[in-house]
């Protein structure tokens, strides 16, 4: 399968815009917590944790690509 760098680079766009919502709302449920002063779950840090690696990934990812004079990728 090959796909062309530039839907490469939308298809990291769109997830990085997944995960960074995703973050946004995971804080303002960690926020109502807060609110509270109670503690939050750990899973909900936890999961805010790895969304935001993954934005790092991402990210990384995408400048690669950007950097890269291959058009086509196969995978």
């Amino acid at each position: 399968m090959q796909i062309k760098t530039n839907e490469l680079i939308e298809i990291l766009k769109n997830s990085r815009t997944h995960s960074l919502e995703r973050i946004k709302a995971l804080e303002i449920n960690l926020f109502k917590y807060k609110r509270l002063n109670t503690k939050p779950p750990l899973q909900l840090t936890e999961r805010i944790a790895k969304h935001k690696k993954k934005i790092e990934t991402i990210i990384i990812l995408e400048d690669e690509l950007k950097q890269s004079n291959q058009e086509n990728w196969k995978f």
